[in-house]
């Protein structure tokens, strides 16, 4: 009963407060049904554990699934630990001390660059000591422990150091004879002989991959201590259970007594462990994130709403308002902070490559939307990302480059979750007409240079100019142009833009927020406010904001006053916008 509560309990906590974390992770690794692939991952060390992981991350795409494998982990590790600590004391039922290892590596399970191989570790770990616990002779005993040790590091890791000293301590505090920790001791030299061996021919990469907890995160960051906490908690519970006297059995009230205050106690601990690990201020991006990754604009703009200080955000809700095709009417809407909220700097990570890449899909620069999505896909911490490889897929189409985007597709074809979006796009393999009917791809590819240069050489706002010479049509270049120097405050360089731009194809009506970029232009020239064709409604409202500044002059509450009626305006943007 008591594993079946911490189940639902577990699962139901995770998908209400952290359904969007498993979305996101699920594009960090990939499974792929090939033996090549599970030959490799095989070979490295505790790379039973790694495919293991990734065969279950890869489902994480579907909704439900990721809390409810997690739930059922946790729930096996909890049931694990009760069943060893049982067994060194048969008349308590410490589940305080069974339930620590468990929410430890529920702490885990928030920070993105934990890879879930940890957690199968540890559960195959505890699994592999319990079943070493039912043996008796001791020369089967200590056998078992030393080939427990060789076979744990080879498929799971590191966590066979965990065995060792765990099998140690067990028998240290059960007092069963010298011949029972001499054993024992011996795991813990083979252990550390092992991990030697594996740094000195650089079957590891360094030490740390080697010893210790490190090899269950991102490769090239270090982790935070939580992750040892797991580590720390088992041989805590092993001494603990192993020392607290047991002389006769509790009666059923004393042992409810118990229960109730090892209940109380882990609430206690939930409540205070939790709000502080959980990284809640990464949330809110792996929820634009999802929306974004789904295409639900209108859902990137719900998400939107109110005080934004993060540029990240801004950038998914600059792109989906270009999708939606309001850039120019609808930005200052929003709570803007300059020209990086249409387009943050690149830092080399996984999450600003792929944004980036999004981005300049949707700008209509393919290559570099390739580029980013190449940076993105060989910084994630495994194999490479599934989501990558789509838009690689995408982009390689877009510019006939049929074998690259083949090769990608057979990648595809191996993952169950993307094989039958692979499949679609097979039909678009070296067949221009499919590509160019295509809606998405066909535009993509008639917004290519006429010739060919390298992309992004001149700067962004040359390429995307460049389009619109050649892509009238299709405004969103020369918006996202005039948008950029809006927020930069760069009214000499918009009016400029104007001045080449209006009145041709490409910018044959002004946008709102161009629209009130001109009333500040030529404020003292309204005759020219009708050349620009400046709305009637716009003409109104201007006129409320004039009117609402004059009549408060010298007021400390004028930025207010403009921020509460005036807020979705440029007019307040330029004024209040450091």
């Amino acid at each position: 009963m008591a594993g079946i509560c911490c189940f639902v309990v577990t699962a139901v906590f995770l998908q209400v407060t952290n359904s969007f974390h498993f979305y996101y992770i699920e594009q960090l690794q990939l499974f792929r049904y090939a033996v090549d692939y599970w030959a490799a991952q095989v070979a490295e060390v505790g790379g039973v554990a790694a495919l293991l992981g990734e065969l279950l991350t890869q489902y994480f795409a579907y909704p439900y699934v990721g809390p409810v494998v997690i739930a059922a982990l946790l729930t096996g590790i909890f049931w694990l630990t009760a069943a060893i600590l049982r067994r060194i004391q048969p008349k308590r039922e410490p589940w305080l001390l069974a339930l620590l290892p468990a929410l430890s590596l529920l702490l885990m399970q928030f920070d993105f660059n934990y890879l879930l191989k940890g957690t199968v570790a540890f559960a195959g770990m505890e699994l592999a000591l319990l079943g070493w616990m039912g043996l008796r002779w001791p020369w089967i005993r200590g056998g078992a422990a030393l080939i427990g040790v060789l076979s744990l590091y080879v498929t799971m890791g590191p966590v066979a150091g965990l065995f060792a000293i765990s099998a140690l301590l067990i028998d240290l505090f059960a007092r069963r004879g010298k011949s029972f920790y001499l054993f024992d001791l011996l795991a813990v030299v083979a252990f550390a002989l092992l991990a030697w061996l594996a740094v000195e021919t650089t079957w590891v990469r360094n030490a740390a991959f080697a010893w210790t907890a490190q090899a269950y995160y991102h490769p090239i960051l270090s982790p935070k201590l939580e992750i040892y906490f797991a580590w720390i908690s088992l041989p805590f519970g092993i001494l603990l259970t192993a020392l607290w006297p047991a002389k006769t059995a509790l009666s059923a009230r004393r042992q409810c007594v118990e229960g109730v205050l090892q209940g109380a106690l882990f609430a206690a601990l939930c409540y205070v462990a939790i709000p502080r690990y959980a990284h809640r201020e990464a949330y809110p991006l792996k929820q634009l994130d999802y929306a974004n990754r789904q295409e639900d604009w209108d859902e990137v703009l719900r998400l939107s709403q109110g005080p934004i200080q993060n540029y990240l955000y801004l950038n998914y809700l600059n792109r989906a308002l270009a999708e939606k095709g309001v850039l120019g009417d609808q930005a200052f809407a929003f709570n803007q902070h300059g020209p990086q909220g249409l387009m943050v700097g690149w830092d080399k990570t996984f999450s600003v490559s792929l944004l980036l890449s999004d981005v300049y899909f949707t700008l209509g620069e393919v290559a570099l939307s390739q580029e980013m999505a190449f940076e993105a896909n060989v910084s994630v911490i495994g194999a490479g990302s599934p989501r990558c490889l789509m838009r690689l897929v995408q982009t390689n189409l877009i510019f006939g480059a049929y074998p690259i985007a083949e090769k990608y597709l057979r990648l595809l074809e191996q993952m169950p979750v993307y094989r039958d979006w692979a499949k679609r796009h097979r039909a678009f393999l070296y067949n221009d007409a499919a590509v160019e009917a295509d809606p998405l791809l066909g535009l993509k590819r008639r917004g290519l240079p006429k010739e060919s240069d390298l992309a992004g050489i001149y700067g962004l706002e040359h390429d995307l100019l460049l389009r619109t010479e050649q892509q009238p049509e299709h405004t969103l270049p020369i918006e996202f142009v005039g948008v950029q120097r809006l927020l930069a405050k760069d009214l000499k360089g918009f009016q400029a833009l104007l001045d080449t731009y209006y009145g041709t194809p490409a910018l044959p009506t002004l946008p709102v927020s161009f629209q009130e970029a001109v009333i500040m232009l030529t404020e003292k020239q309204p005759e020219r406010w009708s050349y620009y064709q400046v709305s009637p409604a716009v003409t109104a409202r201007y006129g409320e904001y004039r009117n609402l500044v004059l009549q408060n002059r010298g007021n400390t509450q004028l930025p207010l006053l403009i921020q509460r009626y005036f807020g979705s305006t440029y007019w307040a943007y330029y004024l209040l916008t450091k």
